[in-house]
């Protein structure tokens, strides 16, 4: 069998876990605040992931937006039919064009900063002629 001794030191070797924070994360409220932390991160996180909206320009035009990784997957609605998608990302724009029969757009969609936004020109054929209104917006503000 061997001796032991009791070494008495003057410092406390552990000091340096409590200058970074980590000997709260061995307590129980520590532990408690990282969870937390965790379960706050996570719904946030899929907030994001979920982002989806449309929005009507007028009559059977429509612009929609999904977000997709770090950018958006925007599309061009005409009477319900997708006819133009592009994917954008961060300080980029992308313009969609689409005609059917009743309906035609033309719609600038960018994502700059925290924003997603657009301006569009969309027609509807009415009984003399193209009706065209100018509009722009925003979709998505993070």
């Amino acid at each position: 069998m061997a001796n032991h001794e009791l070494i008495e030191l003057d410092y406390d070797p552990l000091e340096f876990l409590d200058g970074e924070g980590l000997g709260t994360l061995v307590s129980p409220q520590g532990v408690a605040e990282v969870a937390k932390a965790d379960q706050e991160m996570a719904a946030t996180l899929e907030l994001y992931e979920a982002l989806s909206a449309c929005i009507n320009i007028v009559g059977p035009v429509a612009v929609c937006a999904t977000k997709v990784g770090a950018g958006f997957k925007v599309s061009l609605k005409l009477a319900g039919l997708e006819v133009a998608s592009a994917n954008v990302g961060l300080n980029k724009c992308q313009t969609l064009q689409g005609n059917v029969l009743l309906a035609k757009a033309s719609i600038k969609v960018c994502f700059q900063g925290k924003s997603l936004t657009y301006q569009a020109e969309a027609c509807t054929r009415g009984i003399v002629g193209w009706n065209c209104v100018k509009k722009n917006g925003t979709l998505f503000s993070l």
